[in-house]
This record gives C-alpha cells, structure tokens and sequence, in this order.
C-alpha cells in the first residue's frame, strides 16, 4: 500500500471509531466500508463494521462482516465474540454455542482465564450439555487455583442463575455496587462506603479529607455544558465519575463518563475511566476490546503519550491479558 493510500485507511478508521463514540453507528459504517474499500486485506474495518451493524439491527450483515474478518485474522477476539453474538440474534443458538466453545478455547489459549470462563458460560447457557458444564466447572476451578477466587464466584453464581435458555448476546449479569467497591483493587480502609460517608482516615486526631460532591459535580459540568465549555464540562464529568466510583456508585459512574463522552468523544480519560469501570464491574473482556480500541485510535492518531498511557493502564488492569504486553501490537 503507498503512503497516500495508507493515510486514506488510517483517516477512514479514524473517523469510524470518532463516530462510534459520537453514536452515529451509520456514518461510522460509511467510514468503515471506505477503509474496507481502500485495502481489502486487514481485519480490524471489517470487525469494526460488523460491531455497528450488530448495533444498528443487521445481523446477517453483521455475520458477513465477521466472517470476512476472520479469514484474515481466524483468531481475533473481537470477531469471534461479535460472531457469536450475532449468531445468537440471528437464533442459530446451536451455531452460537459452538462459536462460544470456540472463543474460549481461543481465550484459554492466550493465557485470558477469566475471559475463557465467561465464553465457556455463555455456551452452556445458550445450549445446556452435560460436556459444557463439566468444562465450565473445570476453568472455574482452575480460575481459583490461581487466586481468583472472587472471581470464580461471581462467573460461577451466573452459570447457575443461567437457567436452561438461550440468553441475549452481550447481556452480563450485573453485581451490587457494594460487592464491586469490595472487589476492586484499590478499594480499602478509609474508602468512603456506598452511603457517601467517610471512613476514618490518617492518624488518630487528624480530621478526613472531604470528598468531592459528585452532585455539585454533575451541575458544574451542566453549566459548563451550557456555556459551551466542552473542556471544563469533561472535566466536571471526569471529577464526578471518579467521585462516585470512589463511593462505589459504579452504574452512576457509567452515566458520568457517558455524560462526557458525549460533551468531548475524543478525551481518552474519559473513555479509559469507562473502561476501568468495566473491570471493576468483572466485565474483563468487554474492558479489553474498550483499551484495544482506545490503543488502536491513539496510534491512528499518532499521540504517542496517549497510547503508552492506554497500554500501562491496560497492563495494570488486566495482567493476565497478553495483547497489552510491552511491544506487543494491538491487532
């Protein structure tokens, strides 16, 4: 491809993944067949195209995309989830199972536990045998073998809770927010509790710092909104998401950052915070895609400084995950 061509793609995937974010899934799909159009041989148009028809309510569509995907790359995530999903709006549940069988082998093989368990569940809750039970049994058992009990937990309550039916493509089961402000990380003493109140803090004598308004928060970034201040309200949105996570308000954190978002597409804080909130609420695969595209359009964009940032996050977050190795590319 020469240069100018390859600049082309690079400004048709760009502008894709801008409108994704933006939510114009039909303009994004536009773009995505330009890139498509302009070099027939990579993957990641085709997938990205796949995702906004799945969205956009063309399945069939979807399914082609996915396919076409993954003849050019048999092991990307990415199509082989959107694949599956697809599969199962289309309610060809016997094929979605398999494609799930499929993706968590593919997962178990990249050394992603945790995703391979969630793949393997969502098989037998679409299609019940007595193999794909003793195999989920089998990952979740070796998922708390190497310390991640909470985890086991949680995916194996879900497989339980699953019922005999088919399930929808993408559907996760939701946690409490005081069960995911207990699992996150950086959770501890001294964190404020779900209520808002403040535990005790530093050294005895000593007052607590105060904690942010996430409320004074939202109406800063309203009237910046209003005055058509997209940095100022990003950044208001930003303070409240973290204000509200730091309570352990996830699902209100969510809606902080969407809020954002929607005020500045583009500000990678927001949209890695997002991504964060997706690990703490267990979605480890969801949160992968989210730092990969992030990764993806940071190179396209050729901010080096957002990039390494997106990468360190994502290898803090999810350690186990290969694909944000040091030199690794993004795929």
């Amino acid at each position: 491809m020469t240069e100018t061509l390859f600049e082309r793609y690079k400004e048709a995937l760009r502008a894709g993944h801008v409108a994704v974010m933006r939510g114009r899934l039909e303009e994004a799909a536009a773009a995505y067949r330009e890139a498509i159009a302009i070099t027939g041989d990579r993957a990641v148009p085709r997938t990205a195209l796949g995702s906004a028809q799945l969205r956009l309510g063309d399945p069939g569509g979807a399914l082609e995309s996915f396919d076409g995907a993954l003849a050019l790359e048999p092991d990307d995530d990415a199509s082989l989830a959107g694949r599956a999903q697809a599969l199962v709006v289309l309610r060809r549940t016997g094929d979605a199972a398999l494609a799930y069988d499929h993706l968590a082998e593919i997962r178990l093989a990249q050394a992603r536990l945790t995703d391979a368990v969630e793949a393997a569940r969502r098989a037998l809750a679409i299609e019940p045998t007595d193999e794909r039970r003793a195999r989920h049994a089998g990952l979740v058992e070796d998922l708390r073998a190497i310390g991640g009990a909470s985890e086991a937990a949680r995916l194996d309550d879900a497989a339980g809770s699953s019922g005999d039916g088919p399930v929808a493509a993408g559907a996760d089961r939701p946690d409490d927010d005081e069960a995911v402000a207990a699992r996150r990380p950086d959770a501890g003493a001294g964190e404020a509790d779900v209520d808002g109140d403040a535990g005790e803090t530093g050294q005895p004598g000593e007052s607590p710092e105060p904690q942010p308004d996430p409320e004074a928060l939202i109406a800063a970034f309203e009237e910046a909104t209003a005055r058509g201040d997209a940095d100022a309200a990003a950044a208001a949105a930003l303070a409240a998401a973290q204000a509200h996570r730091a309570h352990g308000r996830v699902a209100a954190a969510f809606d902080a950052c969407l809020q954002g978002i929607g005020t500045r597409p583009g500000d990678v804080s927001l949209h890695l915070l997002l991504a964060d909130l997706a690990v703490d609420r267990g979605w480890a695969a969801q949160a992968g895609e989210a730092y990969r595209q992030l990764l993806r359009l940071a190179e396209l964009d050729g901010d080096a400084a957002a990039a390494e940032l997106v990468r360190r996050t994502a290898a803090e977050r999810l350690p186990a995950d290969p694909r944000f190795a040091a030199g690794r590319p993004t795929g």
